[in-house]
């Protein structure tokens, strides 16, 4: 068995969640790891990370967020 699929997509800090979601779709990867940088506040709503949820899901993708905010953890 093939382990799954995965792709990297690094979010500048002027990305729009519109952005964001676009990648993610247009992703080949069954799972998607999101680098974020320091000070991304796009997705620091939680109204962005349902929207940045739902799209994962609705692609049938698990995303993975890679970042030092602590805000961002929970």
């Amino acid at each position: 068995m093939a382990a799954p699929s995965k792709d990297t997509i690094y979010i500048d800090i002027d990305d729009e969640i519109t952005g964001i979601i676009d990648k993610l779709r247009a992703s080949k990867g069954k799972v998607v790891a999101l680098v974020l940088p320091k000070r991304a506040s796009v997705l620091q709503s939680i109204v962005n990370m349902k929207l940045l949820k739902r799209a994962a899901t609705e692609s049938k993708k698990n995303v993975v967020l890679i970042t030092t905010e602590a805000g961002l953890l929970p």
